[in-house]
């Protein structure tokens, strides 16, 4: 843990001092994207190579499917009171 905090704090130092050049921060966003993309792909490796996970697949992607929706709509019903209280000028 105390490492993930050390990289944490060192990138955001490192952020912080390089800042003003426009052109490493535009960089730092591709590979951030490419990186990203990287790891949910070897995340469905990892997925897939499992067997007990790809057995299960039906019931957890029931539940899954149920998990999502509810967030989705939690966070359209949320965005919409927010909306409604603090930025809808009448």
């Amino acid at each position: 843990m105390v490492a993930v905090v050390s990289i944490m704090a060192g990138g955001m130092l490192l952020g912080f001092l390089l800042k003003a050049r426009q052109r490493v921060v535009s960089a730092n966003e591709k590979l951030i994207t490419y990186a990203i993309y990287l790891l949910l792909f070897m995340m469905g490796v990892s997925i897939g190579s499992n067997d007990q996970i790809m057995n299960s697949l039906s019931s957890l992607g029931v539940l899954a499917l149920i998990v999502s929706a509810g967030a989705v709509a939690g966070s359209i019903l949320t965005g919409f009171v927010i909306f409604k209280i603090f930025f809808k000028n009448d």
